[in-house]
């Protein structure tokens, strides 16, 4: 039967059992460290996802340890990018994959930040709205207002009626 060290567990030690243990998480990080992915990680060091689950939600050390890995990775490819700023002429590889690589691996960092107030949103629609419907079909001589379709018309009344409503709800939460 096998263990967390994905040895044979008959004939070891508790001892000997946590020393493989050990030797296995380390060799696990250690190619993390370096590769930037699990299943490469898992190749090199030999061990299983399997393996690596159980450590992960048995030992808060290794999940820790885990997490800290995948910085350090991050972290190593923040340094390929910043050297390629540093010398362009030297440029190896793909800029887009390797923002890419950034964008997964240090996300607080490097992910575009966007976000739209509830203000834009309805500003948004309402100017839609407006280009839309002042959308002209030509017709010889003759130009039209072109309609948008009844089910558009409504999606967006919709939407504009719940946004009028969001704020004075919380204002009349805040004022009782």
């Amino acid at each position: 039967m096998t263990n967390d060290t994905g040895s044979y567990s008959i004939g070891l030690t508790n001892d000997e059992r946590r020393a493989a243990k050990e030797v296995r998480q380390a060799s696990f990080l250690k190619a993390y460290r370096k590769i930037g992915t699990r299943s490469g990680a898992f190749r090199v060091a030999k061990v299983s996802k399997d393996m690596y689950d159980r450590w992960m939600k048995r030992d808060a050390d290794f999940t820790k340890a885990v997490l800290e890995a995948r910085q350090e990775f991050g972290e190593y490819l923040e340094e390929i990018a910043l050297e390629r700023v540093k010398n362009p002429d030297k440029n190896r590889g793909s800029d887009v994959l390797l923002l890419g690589l950034l964008n997964a691996n240090l996300p607080q960092k490097f992910r575009p930040q966007f976000a739209m107030s509830e203000d834009s949103a309805k500003d948004l629609i309402v100017e839609w709205r407006k280009a839309a419907q002042s959308m002209k079909r030509g017709d010889g001589d003759r130009k039209e207002q072109e309609e948008l379709p009844e089910s558009v018309e409504r999606t967006l009344a919709e939407l504009l009626e719940k946004r009028r409503d969001t704020p004075q709800e919380s204002e009349k939460q805040e004022g009782s």
